[in-house]
């Protein structure tokens, strides 16, 4: 019968990479459960713009105004004050985005109010 000899730092080097293979795949799988997935949402228009919000972040954004005036964002932000952005004055047929911000914790909602 032959006995097999294994040298002790073979053992601690096998054992070292088990562990860091343990400790990589927990890793991962932590980040996975705790990252928030960066889906987004979006408000019913208001005269061609609309609010967006992700997990924290939020903008008014338009697509071609309808009607020339002042348009104003708001937010709805957990455990901390709502956002009402400054009245910005656009003008009919302009897009893109006119004003954002974040929330420190989440955004539960973020749309657009024509002032004038």
């Amino acid at each position: 019968m032959t006995k097999k000899i294994v040298s002790p730092a073979l053992k601690r080097m096998a054992s070292g990479a088990t562990k860091a293979l343990t400790i990589g795949v927990l890793t991962v799988a932590a980040a996975a459960t705790i990252a928030p997935s960066a889906t987004a949402s979006s408000s019913p228009s208001t005269n061609g713009c609309k609010g967006y919000w992700y997990s924290t972040a939020f903008h008014g954004y338009c697509d071609g105004v309808s009607k020339q005036g002042g348009y104003e964002l708001h937010a709805s932000c957990d455990y901390e004050s709502d956002y009402t952005g400054r009245v910005v004055e656009l003008s009919k047929g302009y897009s893109g985005k006119f004003d954002y911000d974040e929330c420190t914790f989440k955004v539960t909602d973020a749309w657009v109010g024509y002032i004038w």
